[in-house]
């Protein structure tokens, strides 16, 4: 004996509604773009030239950088060089895996590099800045702190990228230009 054919009809309509339900994420997620920028600027009270020791030399980073307070098991390696064009490291945590290479580093400006972030057989390149503007007739600094990339994962890239600015990067970059502005800071008052 076999369902009467409004009951299938309605089981029908359940199951293409219900199948929508569950692949609209999917077709959302790969209908995204995957490009993000994010920046933040911040003041500090200290010349360039106190500033720049911090960010241009890249065995200094662990003073300040936010990254490995969100994965403790993070372990960066650095390159031959640590600072000037070419400096270079790479880490390697349970939650991220990538490198980083300076293309730009000039102590009255700040420095750019190229960051490669690894997830599986996916990488995603990304330019990433941290340039000086003087404010106070050069006795502070305003730190901009960049970054604009792809995010080559398929589906789940594209939600990334849209919450970059606001649940990732923006806040791990907000945290590492407070501690930066402290060290920065105290070390020009001495």
């Amino acid at each position: 004996m076999s369902a009467p054919p409004r009951v299938m009809s309605r089981f029908r309509k359940l199951f293409l509604v219900l199948f929508a339900l569950c692949a609209l994420p999917f077709v959302v997620g790969a209908l995204l773009p995957q490009h993000y920028e994010v920046q933040r600027k911040v003041l500090i009270r200290a010349p360039a030239e106190r500033v720049f020791p911090w960010i241009g030399d890249l065995a200094r980073w662990p003073q300040w950088e936010p990254f490995s307070a969100d994965d403790p098991t993070l372990v960066t390696t650095l390159g031959e060089r640590t600072s000037g064009v070419g400096a270079s490291q790479s880490w390697i945590g349970q939650a991220s895996r990538g490198r980083l290479v300076f293309t730009a580093s000039d102590p009255a400006r700040g420095v750019e590099f190229d960051v490669v972030f690894t997830n599986g057989e996916h990488e995603s390149p990304a330019h990433s800045w941290m340039l000086f503007t003087p404010v106070e007739g050069g006795e502070s600094v305003e730190l901009s702190w960049g970054m604009r990339g792809e995010l080559n994962m398929p589906i789940v890239g594209g939600y990334l990228a849209l919450f970059a600015d606001r649940r990732f990067l923006g806040p791990m970059m907000e945290r590492g230009q407070g501690r930066l502005r402290d060290l920065a800071e105290a070390a020009a008052a001495r």
